[in-house]
């Protein structure tokens, strides 16, 4: 008969997310993992299989609730410039953690991992891609009702929007002010005008 588990996965990814996000893959050992969780290495394995399913696990989870949370500001009524600006002051927020200014897991995985990984490399193109296509059904809106020019293209407005929150979370990783990077975003998002 199999051991009931004697933790909550859900909790236990969200903790082991926040490990990732802070020290990155390559710099989280299986003992931070097992601190920070408060799971041991047999239950954490038991559950993800290992290490790396764990990230991914993670990067999913990150996707789900960080991400699906700051989109979610794009669906609000108002208008679509309101809203973009919105999401990415939201999507700003969650660049700050209790560990410091850990910026984007999805940028840093980029960063860290996809040149060498195709599971993360998969997930962080998947996560470019919610990205993209809620930004162009936002623009789209916007377009049809007459806030944004009918000669815009909206796949590359969308995609560099897409680019401009990975730029903003590393820019917030990499140490720079928050003045610095608001001022990047609002110049980025003249395309816009």
């Amino acid at each position: 008969m199999a051991r009931p588990k004697e933790f909550e996965p859900e909790e236990a990814l969200e903790k082991a997310m926040h490990q990732f996000w802070a020290k990155g893959y390559h710099d989280t050992s299986i003992r931070d993992l097992v601190d920070r969780t408060g799971v041991n290495y047999y239950g954490l394995y038991g559950e993800f299989d290992s290490k790396h399913g764990l990230f991914l696990a993670a990067l999913d989870h990150y996707r789900k609730t960080i991400t699906a949370e700051a989109l979610r500001e794009l669906k609000k009524p108002g208008p679509m410039f309101q809203a973009i600006v919105r999401t990415f002051v939201r999507l700003s927020e969650s660049t700050r953690t209790e560990d410091g200014r850990v910026g984007c897991l999805m940028c840093n995985t980029a960063v860290e991992m996809a040149p060498g990984d195709a599971e993360a490399a998969a997930k962080v193109k998947a996560h470019t891609k919610l990205l993209q296509d809620a930004f162009r059904a936002r623009l789209a809106e916007g377009q049809a009702a007459g806030e944004l020019a009918a000669d815009k293209d909206l796949t590359a407005l969308a995609e560099f929007l897409a680019a401009t929150v990975y730029s903003a979370g590393l820019l917030t990783r990499s140490g720079f002010s928050e003045a610095h990077v608001r001022r990047y975003v609002r110049t980025a998002l003249t395309v816009l005008s």
